[in-house]
């Protein structure tokens, strides 16, 4: 996969990683990398990170994909994740020490069931 854009006339692209999944949702995995990563990429990106991400996530959003990366969920990814497993139960999450709600019909919550991955 590749993010795109143009810059004074002339097009500037980073490379990504991502894979499609099987059957259901989502449909693939797109790939960040940690901060530290980022910065070995092109230097036209340095300091970029979470706007480049962002325009990513509007025009390929969850559940359709999913992301993976250090930092790459927010706010508004967790309740797009919720509502795609069908929102919360009462039960509370199974995780040691956690007091969130789990998903409907999973045992953890959706910061176990999905982890910002490093």
């Amino acid at each position: 996969m590749y993010y795109e854009e143009l810059v004074d006339g002339e097009w500037r692209r980073l490379d990504l990683g991502g894979e499609m999944s099987g059957s259901g949702l989502p449909h693939h995995i797109i790939y960040f990398g940690s901060k530290e990563q980022w910065q070995r990429g092109p230097q036209w990106t340095h300091g970029r990170r979470v706007e480049i991400i962002s325009r990513i996530k509007s025009a390929f959003p969850i559940p359709e994909y999913e992301y993976e990366g250090e930092g790459v969920l927010d706010g508004k990814d967790w309740q797009s994740l919720i509502a795609a497993a069908g929102g919360l139960s009462a039960d509370r999450c199974c995780w040691a020490g956690c007091t969130q709600n789990a998903l409907a019909a999973k045992l953890v919550c959706v910061y176990h069931a999905y982890p910002d991955r490093p």
